[in-house]
């Protein structure tokens, strides 16, 4: 025969919609984990307020039901307000009123809080992975195109700072893991468009050690394969300036850029600096042959050819064929005044030299 008592919340469980009941009159005897009417809200479930349990067995303590608590306002419109959405076995739930009045949306699998949307910011939390089979598109709040993104399938909107899959222009097999474009854009006067930008700045507290920051770093990387695979190139960085159907004036051209190190403020102690570091190429007996640098001889344009200008400058290489064969392609600085490196018959010179020796000379 099912009887009505009179107990306390002691425990609210807002995901399970179930509660802890301490009965009147017992102060040890308490009902864990019963169940609430589903017609009560979660922010009516307070502890400490006085609630009427049903009790349908007897014999079994956990088969009762809370029916109504004491000190909560009626729902709104007089009907029943669904404060949690749940699985049979409650670990999988839509919950809008974990605690009272809080005004979040939490969405739970398999007992995870996988997604959180609040008034306040963070707006909206996700944990866990994320796949996007169609559009995604993000701006800031002045829906500025210069700073949106969108990742897109098929052809994005106009005006974006976009990214896709397999980029416009792309054969078939090819596959590209993130591509920026900056598509439909007019650029203003005096104005910047980057496409990859980041900036890696950090705090260092003291005491903080042998911390490592870098700006840009790039991991191509093989795996797997057998006699018969073959990779035509591996290339950690690849960088190409491009001007197509373009009748102005470009000043410069850069495949790489490496500006002067901003040193401001503070009193740091920079050991050294290197512009360009290149490690040991043939640091393998797998390798062949290695180059530590290797620039390619410059053949079409009109100007200079310079392979390679060293500081004031105090050594310069430049391209093509020298006019003569004891002439090199070599110069070098000598009192300030950059002079031109030549062979020079030992004779000639006033220099005894083992047969077939020749003497360089700057001229």
């Amino acid at each position: 025969m099912s009887t009505a008592h009179k107990g306390t919340i002691r425990a609210y469980d807002a995901v399970t919609h179930t509660a802890s009941v301490q009965l009147t009159g017992s102060l040890a005897h308490f009902l864990a984990a019963i169940r609430v009417a589903t017609n009560i809200p979660s922010a009516a479930v307070v502890i400490g307020r006085e609630c009427t349990v049903l009790a349908l067995d007897p014999n079994n303590p956990t088969d009762a039901l809370v029916l109504s608590i004491q000190g909560a306002l009626p729902p709104a419109g007089g009907g029943g307000v669904q404060a949690l959405i749940r699985d049979a076995d409650a670990d999988t739930y839509v919950n809008t009123e974990q605690a009272a009045d809080e005004d979040n949306v939490r969405f739970a699998v398999a007992a995870v809080q996988r997604l959180l949307l609040q008034a306040t910011s963070p707006h909206l939390t996700l944990t866990g992975d994320l796949k996007v089979t169609a559009n995604l598109g993000l701006q800031d709040a002045t829906v500025n195109a210069l700073y949106g993104v969108y990742s897109y399938k098929s052809a994005p909107p106009a005006g974006w700072m976009h990214y896709r899959a397999t980029p416009q222009g792309q054969a078939a097999g090819d596959l590209t893991c993130f591509a920026v474009y900056p598509a439909a854009l007019t650029m203003a006067a005096s104005s910047t468009v980057r496409g990859v930008a980041g900036f890696a700045a950090i705090s260092a507290p003291s005491g903080a050690t042998a911390g490592v920051v870098q700006g840009l770093y790039f991991y191509a990387a093989i795996t797997g394969g057998g006699p018969a695979t073959s990779i035509n190139e591996l290339s950690a960085i690849k960088a190409q300036a491009a001007v197509s159907a373009y009748t102005g004036t470009v000043a410069t051209i850069y495949g790489l850029n490496i500006p002067t190190p901003s040193i401001a403020g503070g009193t740091p102690a920079v050991t050294t600096t290197y512009g360009a570091f290149i490690g040991d190429q043939g640091c393998s007996t797998a390798i062949t042959n290695a180059y530590g640098l290797h620039i390619l001889d410059m053949t079409l344009n009109t100007g200079f050819r310079r392979l390679l200008e060293i500081g004031a400058p105090y050594l310069r290489v430049v391209g093509a064929p020298a006019p003569d064969a004891n002439l090199t392609n070599v110069y070098m600085n000598e009192g300030g005044t950059l002079r031109r490196v030549q062979w020079v018959d030992p004779g000639n010179a006033g220099v005894n030299l083992v047969p077939g020796q020749r003497v360089m000379v700057l001229v």
